[in-house]
């Protein structure tokens, strides 16, 4: 019995320890170890990624291969804006949804572009390359003017 009371006052002894290393942060040192704070919009960030895709036409790769480095640059920096608290939690969310809806879309439109390539004649994807396009490009107005609030 001694020792499950000394078990439970020193986890309660360690949780309620603040690191008292620095005036103006107020972190725990689990929380910081962990990253709790961040972590997990983080994560979400990196669930919905641009997937690899690959075009015969060395235009249509280097444009392509150019948007997922930008798409990457830009995850970067929304983080290290929601680090730096310039985006509050609600607002990231926001961001995180419509980023990923952005990307889905986007990630859809790349493979049937990367399809119509291969079969110029497969009349289909046009509609659905267009369709997924448009989505695309709503969730990144939807996505910038949340930033920009």
């Amino acid at each position: 019995m001694k020792k499950l009371v000394y078990i439970i006052l020193s986890i309660f002894f360690f949780f309620s320890i603040v690191t008292i290393s620095s005036a103006e942060n107020k972190e725990w040192y689990i929380e910081k170890l962990l990253d709790l704070s961040y972590w997990i919009e983080d994560y979400k960030f990196q669930l919905n990624d641009i997937g690899y895709v690959y075009f015969y036409d060395s235009k249509s790769q280097k444009m392509y291969d150019n948007f997922r480095t930008a798409e990457q640059m830009l995850k970067d920096e929304l983080m290290k804006m929601y680090r730096a608290w310039d985006i509050d939690y609600y607002q990231m969310n926001w961001i995180i949804t419509n980023y990923n809806l952005f990307v889905y879309h986007t990630n859809k439109m790349f493979s049937y572009l990367s399809i119509k390539e291969v079969r110029p004649d497969f009349k289909e994807l046009d509609s659905a390359i267009l369709k997924n396009y448009e989505l695309s490009r709503s969730y990144y107005t939807r996505t910038k003017l949340l930033i920009l609030k």
